[in-house]
């Protein structure tokens, strides 16, 4: 491996230059422990990745049902806020906004 660092006087900038031989290292590659190794190191990212999947899929399931029971709480409350006559204009617009903002986060 060569590490050359040139600078020009009438350059402000260095230039660096380097060469790195990657042959050793797809040899080993080719070899039975070689290929166990690069194996093994996709084995664990596959498993990195079917991890952040299942994750993410048990996060959005949580989200929906939290809009679910968000949206009948707001309809029920509106409900019932509407027969006792206690519904009033502030209300309608928290309740607006909060479904909005529901409907609307995607």
């Amino acid at each position: 491996m060569t590490n050359l660092i040139t600078t020009d006087p009438s350059d402000s900038q260095a230039e660096v230059d380097e060469s790195i031989d990657f042959n050793p290292f797809l040899d080993y590659l080719q070899t039975d422990k070689g290929h166990e190794l690069a194996s093994r190191t996709i084995g664990i990212v596959e498993d990195i990745k079917k991890a952040t999947l299942e994750k993410s899929s048990d996060h959005a399931k949580f989200e929906k049902w939290m809009q679910f029971g968000v949206i009948i709480v707001v309809v029920l409350a509106a409900s019932l806020l509407s027969y006792f006559g206690k519904f009033e204009t502030s209300i309608g617009v928290l309740f607006g906004t909060l479904v909005g903002y529901i409907f609307g986060k995607r």
